[in-house]
């Protein structure tokens, strides 16, 4: 899975990992996503400031997406 910092600077999940951008490439294990949006770890790869907002949206994003791929 890839999570992308858009040319105008939006951090989007990107599904099909085609998405122009800097990326950053996660696993489908929840704890791995987890574990990125409470660092800053993300923030440091893609070299961009991200929000509360932009976390929680994320999050949410992220756990129906997994949900969806567990489900087949």
């Amino acid at each position: 899975m890839r999570l992308v910092r858009t040319p105008a600077g939006e951090v989007e999940i990107d599904v099909k990992g085609k998405k122009e951008g800097r990326g950053a490439y996660l696993c489908r294990d929840w704890a791995c996503w987890e574990k990125v949006l409470k660092s800053k770890q993300l923030e440091y790869t893609l070299k961009a400031k991200i929000t509360q907002n932009d976390l929680e949206r994320l999050d949410k994003a992220g756990r129906e997406i997994l949900k969806e791929l567990a489900s087949g």
